[in-house]
């Protein structure tokens, strides 16, 4: 790596150095957050072993699995922590190679993957949306999307040849017409391992080392030249880190329990293999590092502030560790400067503006939905206004009130369908007693005529009684 790394609009960063990727001791406990509307698939003081299943999911969940062996001590707020038993015991069973398409998506999903570029998609969903779809282009993302990220700089050195095999298992799943890998360009030992394994079939394009080029439609928009994302021009994407994971999963039967996390301190830039659940005060003892030091969490410019009670996650893909410093905001002097960096080429400053006070309709007109959370604008701020917060608590609050909304539409599609039911149901039990009614007259009508016919019946049989017989006479034969 000797390039200088730049953002878009002139910030510029010097890549860092780091050497192979490193193992910790076991933690003596790990905490599993499971979906909430999971139902756990353990007990407090049961047994679990390594890659044993946590949650029963139902499809549109993610699977969780134990990520060291040891006893369940708790169940609450939807995590579960398990204390190490120290023998580090495995659930997993190799199995027999099962990649072909239709067996894929429910691996995935069995085996708990995710994107592990920091979004944590599940991948089972995106071969899902695509199941009934043949893909233009199947985009794999080796450019991190972060100037202060190189766990997959660092996974791709280490493991290219298994990354490469997931990639054509992606492939296969996927369907699709081509496969693309976009790598930026200051990563040339990273290059030249992927050049030693990827198959012709598979084309590897080198891009510009700007920030944000390892954002997934600006990184679509270089390997391709198309604009309009992934998904408007029908095609997928994947994280090299993902796809060495859907490897392990089709090819190993391992279940995401540990992923490579980039960790920055003062002294040096380290990559370690770290477990799901695994405590950040396990980190920070085994570092030398001060409990109570400020960390971000997701990178230097896309990162956001935790603490040291957190845990690693399956998106956590970096720590950076430093000390407090706190920035004071002042008033926007409307310079501009977050306008000129934006690489979606919005408007910052006025997406600022309609934060507070809060008005959608102008958020949705300035396009705030196109906002890909890069803190470009932050970066440039020279009042030091967090604008990304902003921008992202302004999402979330459309997020909100577009669920309340959806929810309020099916409630409303409920009632006017129970409404239809009921006048339906109506109807038929209206049609059924008119029915019972007509076959009732009709069954009168019925016995009527046939009191009728015997009283006619007996008329004429007494009329014949009545009549006298009829006897000839002499006058007959004149």
């Amino acid at each position: 790596m000797t390039t200088t790394y730049k953002v878009h609009g002139g910030l510029a960063f010097e890549p860092a150095r780091f050497d192979a990727i490193e193992t910790l001791p076991l933690p003596d406990h790990i905490c599993i957050q499971i979906d909430r509307d999971a139902t756990p698939a353990v007990t407090e003081g049961d047994c679990v072993l390594k890659g044993q299943t946590l949650s029963q999911c139902e499809p549109d969940q993610v699977a969780q699995h134990a990520s060291i062996s040891g006893v369940v001590t708790d169940i609450s707020d939807s995590v579960i922590t398990i204390r190490s038993d120290g023998l580090d015991q495995s659930f997993i069973t190799p199995h027999a190679n099962r990649s072909y398409p239709q067996r894929i998506n429910n691996l995935c999903h069995q085996y708990g993957l995710v994107g592990l570029g920091g979004a944590a998609f599940p991948v089972h969903k995106k071969l899902d949306a695509i199941k009934h779809l043949t893909p233009d282009t199947l985009l794999i993302n080796a450019a991190e999307c972060d100037p202060a990220i190189y766990c997959d700089e660092a996974l791709i050195q280490d493991r290219a040849r298994d990354i490469v095999k997931g990639i054509e298992i992606a492939l296969s799943a996927s369907g699709a017409q081509q496969c693309i890998v976009g790598i930026e360009e200051n990563k040339t030992e990273s290059i030249a391992q992927l050049l030693e394994h990827l198959p012709a079939e598979i084309k590897l394009v080198v891009v510009p080392a700007i920030y944000p080029s390892g954002a997934e439609n600006t990184l679509f928009a270089l390997c391709t030249g198309k604009t309009g994302g992934v998904r408007k021009n029908n095609s997928l994407c994947f994280n090299v880190a993902t796809c060495y994971a859907i490897y392990k999963a089709v090819t190993l039967a391992e279940p995401l329990v540990s992923r490579v996390v980039t960790v920055v301190t003062e002294r040096a830039v380290r990559n370690f293999e770290l477990r799901i659940g695994t405590p950040l005060t396990h980190l920070c003892k085994h570092l030398s590092l001060p409990l109570n030091s400020a960390i971000t969490c997701g990178g230097q410019m896309m990162g956001r502030m935790i603490t040291s009670d957190h845990y690693i996650e399956k998106r956590t893909n970096s720590l950076i560790f430093h000390k407090h410093t706190t920035k004071k905001s002042v008033a926007c002097i409307r310079c501009g400067a977050c306008a000129d960096v934006c690489p979606e080429r919005l408007l910052p400053q006025q997406l600022f503006w309609h934060t507070k006070p809060y008005n959608r309709t102008a958020l949705l007109n300035l396009n705030l939905s196109h906002c890909i959370e890069c803190a470009c604008c932050d970066a440039v701020c020279p009042s030091h206004i967090p604008l990304t917060d902003f921008f992202i608590h302004a999402k979330e609050a459309i997020q909100i009130e577009n669920t309340e909304h959806q929810k309020a539409e099916l409630a409303k599609d409920r009632y006017e369908a129970r409404l239809a039911r009921l006048k339906n149901q109506s109807k038929r039990e209206r049609k059924k007693l008119d029915n019972k009614t007509a076959s009732l007259s009709n069954s009168q009508n019925k016995d009527q005529l046939k009191k009728d016919l015997i009283a006619k019946a007996l008329q004429r049989s007494k009329n014949k009684k009545l009549t006298p017989p009829h006897h000839n006479t002499g006058d007959d034969q004149s």
